[in-house]
């Protein structure tokens, strides 16, 4: 682990290494590659990778992306940089539009939208909260709040980072092991994109389907999961009643 500057990102994994993603050119979303469990996103193993959706203008200021800027603050300053780095250096990608699905067209683009940053785990983030974690940007919107992207638009974006994200880890191995940091042993999430961004998850769930990655979601405990009270078979008393 170590902080190494506001440069150091993890680029693209090996086709040896099908427990974290699995690439088919025809791949059924009726196969689920999600496996949701109830808990907190920051409990994750040490050594897993937490999976994030981002804006594009460097800022974690509001919902989870706050919690990830607490938690990790060296981690923070690599994504800001990173977008700053973008602000500063235009440069455009092409990702698919996927509002119709009968001819996919293509939509021009700003980077970072429709990419992945992955980051190793920082020593500094470690020494605050004990926990050694990747970190896992996909860059969904172009900016946040008021002016975010539509939904249909943070759709097409995300789906490009996953792919994006997909590719890095084939990769990942070759390009992190001169740095002394061994690849993320797996990837976690919460139902991103489903908070602030405000996208059904079934359609984000769809999209890591269709990208073959294997992501364990962490979501709330819900009342539907908690155990059910057992029924009173005598007559209620007086204060039971109301």
């Amino acid at each position: 682990m170590s902080d190494t500057g506001d440069n150091q990102v993890a680029a693209v994994g090996t086709d040896s290494d099908e427990s974290l993603i699995l690439m088919t050119s025809s791949l059924s979303t009726a196969v689920s590659f999600v496996q949701e469990t109830p808990g907190d996103l920051f409990d994750a193993p040490n050594g897993g990778a937490l999976i994030h959706a981002c804006n594009c203008e460097g800022v974690w200021g509001a919902g989870i992306a706050r919690a990830f800027r607490e938690r990790y603050p060296a981690a923070y300053k690599i994504y800001r940089n990173h977008c700053l780095i973008y602000r500063d250096n235009p440069a455009t990608d092409i990702i698919t539009d996927l509002r119709n699905e009968d001819t996919q067209p293509s939509l021009v683009v700003q980077r970072p939208l429709g990419t992945a940053l992955i980051i190793p785990p920082q020593q500094s983030d470690f020494l605050l909260h004990r926990r050694r974690h990747w970190i896992i940007c996909l860059f969904a919107s172009k900016n946040y709040g008021s002016r975010m992207d539509s939904e249909d638009m943070i759709v097409n974006s995300t789906f490009a980072a996953l792919k994006h994200l997909s590719e890095q880890l084939r990769v990942l191995p070759r390009e992190v092991s001169e740095a002394g940091n061994e690849r993320p042993q797996s990837l976690y999430s919460s139902r991103f994109c489903t908070g602030l961004f405000n996208v059904p998850w079934e359609r984000i769930r769809k999209l890591i389907n269709t990208v073959g990655l294997h992501v364990n979601v962490y979501h709330p405990f819900e009342a539907s999961n908690r155990r059910a009270r057992p029924v009173r078979m005598e007559r209620p008393s007086e204060t039971e009643r109301d």
